[in-house]
Order: C-alpha cells, then structure tokens, then sequence
C-alpha cells in the first residue's frame, strides 16, 4: 500500500495531491502510511488554505525552485556550501544541486522540520502549542530551547503569510511584548 500512495504522489508532479484524494482513493490507514513516509522524509505536507497538499521530497524541491523569492534562499545557499569549499559535479543538474543545498542549509531544513511537525498531527483546528514542536525539534536536530524560539521566531517573521500566531501558553515566541504559545499554517 505505501508504494501504491508514494506512487500516486509521486504522479500528482509539482502541484502535489490534497491529502483528503489520498484518504478517499486508500482508506483510513492511509495516515499512518503518511505519517510513516513523513518520518522516513519521503514526502513533504503543506497546508494551503483549509486542505493539506502532499508532494514527495523531489517534486517539492522542484515547485520550490520555481518561487523566486525561494530560489533567492537557495541560490545564497549554494553561495554557502561553495564557500565551505564543498564543490558539486558541474554537470549535475539543478535539482541535484538544490536538494543538497537543502540538505546543508540549516534554515530551509529547519523550516521544513517545522512544517512537519506542524502539520503531523493532523489537528482539525490547526493550531500546536510550540512547546510540542520544541520538543519534537530539539531532540531531532540537538539544539537547545534558545536555539529553537531563535530560529522559530526568524521563521515566523520571515513567513509571515505561511504562519499564524496566537498570544498565550507558557511558552514561545515574543513578539512586541506578548508571549505566542501557539502558531499553525494559514
């Protein structure tokens, strides 16, 4: 069953499949197959609006690089790793190229880490307390809690379209004064 649901991810190209197809088309154990492709970064989910889109790892980094302003990222990244003397065959193609830029920036992996855990628990409201994420984060990619709000609040800032933030909790993100407990994807 899971290469039957990689597959018709897989064929749904750049525009990725509404996870609610995939739910119709294989079933209600078709979750925990997502869940399980999500952990073993198979695939990627996003929320766009009210519906969650699923796209595989190759198919996402190819809609990415057709976003200019995340191309722009990407590019900086690339200037990164050749800065660190980390050269890539000349003759490999971009996605090859894009792939190990993302694999390498802390930034885009932390932001897709983020959308991760945002969208794992599949919440019918959609909003997650960030010191779930903190958790699932930090044990992750062993960083520290500041590290984490540090990093959180870049990306929040940063997206501010993708992400909505909610004031309360005993944790989070500070923002002109008040504590923001809670965020989910708009």
């Amino acid at each position: 069953m899971e290469a039957k649901i990689l597959k018709k991810i897989s064929s749904s190209g750049l525009d990725g499949i509404k996870r609610i197809i995939l739910k119709k088309t294989f079933g209600k154990d078709c979750d925990n197959v997502l869940k399980n492709l999500i952990e073993q970064k198979q695939i990627f989910v996003e929320k766009k609006g009210s519906a969650y889109y699923v796209w595989t790892q190759e198919n996402y980094v190819s809609k990415l690089s057709q976003d200019k302003s995340k191309i722009k990222i990407i590019e900086n990244g690339i200037t990164k790793l050749e800065s660190k003397n980390i050269t890539t065959n000349r003759n490999s193609n971009l996605q090859n190229t894009i792939q190990i830029s993302l694999q390498a920036i802390p930034d885009i992996d932390f932001k897709m880490e983020f959308d991760r855990c945002l969208t794992a628990p599949y919440t019918s409201i959609g909003w997650m307390p960030f010191s779930q994420i903190r958790k699932k984060i930090c044990e992750s990619k062993n960083i520290s809690s500041d590290q984490f709000y540090n990093l959180a609040s870049e990306l929040v800032e940063r997206h501010r379209e993708n992400y909505e933030i909610s004031s309360g909790g005993k944790e989070g993100i500070m923002i002109r004064g008040l504590m923001h407990g809670f965020v989910r994807n708009v």
